[in-house]
């Protein structure tokens, strides 16, 4: 046959025909293939079908390259070749849209988990919740482990990732963005990615009898506690840690557990293992305990956790700017924490841990990132604006919009009568003076799917 033959039954007298190179199956064998360029791509996956060894099935598609591994994409189905840019000369390869993707989770257990590569994170997030067992899958999502070396690196990254070890913030946490396809965030078939918690609505809902979610949960929850993410007193680290050791130890047995059994970095956070004689007030409450068991532990846990203030709140390491409207002219005053809770955005000193600032969700008008900026407005007032420096910027867009997107649902469930209130900043355009990148001409579009009350 020969294979440049046009789609049959979709020639239109108006339309022009594109000539496109298509790998079937991953070869390396290239086939000219001509189309009229207002053919369907589920058309044309149709007739790439009938050549001989083409995969069969309907989770077959076509894959655009670039060689920016970033900009690579898969078709969708229900388009034209118009319509997703198709020119003459452009390289597809035709093969299935499913991939193993290897899916840690805070046990540590990886597991091998086939999901749609076509599909955005948010979806793949949703699959691989579903076949793991947990019903809220809009709360969690995914990250990826140090680097991608196939991505770009940014200069202000390596800046802030040594100021990160100085203060001794832990490591960066690498969240994909919800909206973009694995594809488009370099994750290759050999990466890990690890299942995280990502938003905390119904922590304290949670169902004691749900062991998948409650031990999910409680790791998270561990973890931040331990690493200092989530700040507590001290008295309220010490029942923490007793109650990691119950859950790890089982009942206390005096033979066994008396001070020195434990490494006390692995309870406690870097403030407390210190502290002189700590670890025989952990075994005293640890002996208190003997009435509960690992569920119950873990359960007590979590809800000693969502009490603490900075529960669920994602912090952010920027070089600040502008705050209030007012510009930050010491470099020693512009390193803070910006965090994202279910209810608000605070500001966190990065030496003391201490809330300096905080704004209500719902005070936002408006926010905006470019590579190494980010800016918020809130209300009506033009010189309450937050800016600063960061590579995040849009990880930090992502969370903004996927709470008040999580908050629109759960109000819509309940009956609630929603607003528009929330607008996307787009077309920004910068002023440079000293170093710092002020926001100076904004428009806004008002998005349906953004809503708060």
């Amino acid at each position: 046959d020969d294979l440049s033959l046009r789609v049959p039954g979709f020639l239109l007298m108006s339309s022009s025909v594109i000539t496109l190179n298509i790998s079937v199956n991953g070869n390396d064998k290239w086939i000219a293939f001509e189309f009229e360029e207002m053919s369907l791509i589920s058309d044309v996956c149709c007739f790439i079908r009938r050549f001989p060894d083409a995969a069969q099935g309907e989770d077959c598609g076509l894959f655009k390259l670039h060689q920016d591994p970033t900009k690579g994409c898969w078709l969708k189905m229900n388009a034209t070749l118009k319509n997703c840019g198709m020119k003459n000369g452009d390289l597809l390869e035709y093969r299935t849209r499913i991939r193993r993707l290897h899916v840690k989770t805070l046990e540590n257990v990886i597991k091998v988990i086939l999901v749609d590569d076509s599909h955005s994170v948010q979806k793949v997030t949703e699959s691989v919740c579903n076949k793991l067992g947990l019903s809220n899958h809009e709360e969690f999502s995914l990250t990826v482990n140090g680097n991608n070396d196939n991505c770009a690196t940014h200069s202000l990254d390596d800046k802030l990732d040594k100021l990160r070890r100085r203060y001794q913030l832990g490591d960066k946490v690498n969240w994909l963005v919800t909206h973009k396809t694995l594809k488009e965030q370099c994750v290759s078939g050999s990466m890990v990615v690890t299942l995280k918690k990502r938003f905390f609505f119904t922590d304290q809902k949670l169902d004691r009898s749900d062991f998948i979610q409650l031990n999910l949960t409680y790791e998270q929850s561990r973890n931040a506690i331990i690493d200092g993410t989530n700040p507590c007193t001290k008295e309220e680290a010490i029942s923490f840690a007793a109650l990691q050791c119950h859950i790890q130890y089982g009942q206390f047995d005096s033979s066994k557990h008396t001070p020195g059994f434990l490494t006390l970095t692995d309870v406690l956070s870097k403030e407390y293992s210190s502290v002189e004689y700590i670890e025989a007030l952990i075994c005293n409450e640890y002996q208190k305990l003997w009435e509960i068991d690992k569920f119950d532990a873990q359960y007590k846990y979590v809800q000693l956790c969502c009490s603490l203030p900075r529960h669920g709140t994602t912090f952010f390491l920027v070089d600040e700017r502008k705050v209030a409207g007012k510009y930050i002219s010491k470099k020693n005053d512009r390193l803070h924490l910006f965090g994202i809770g279910k209810n608000n955005v605070v500001r966190m000193d990065v030496k003391h841990k201490n809330i300096v600032s905080s704004w209500p969700l719902s005070t936002i008008r408006s926010w905006s990132y470019d590579s190494n900026l980010f800016i918020l407005e809130f209300d009506e007032c033009s010189e309450n604006v937050y800016a600063a420096k960061t590579t995040e910027g849009e990880i930090i867009s992502d969370f903004l919009k996927c709470y008040a997107d999580i908050k629109s649902q759960s109000l819509l469930k309940s009956n609630v009568l929603v607003t528009d209130d929330i607008q996307v900043v787009k077309n920004l355009s910068y002023e440079t003076t000293d170093d710092i990148q002020v926001v100076k001409n904004l428009s806004y579009e008002t998005t349906d799917d953004i809503q708060v009350v």
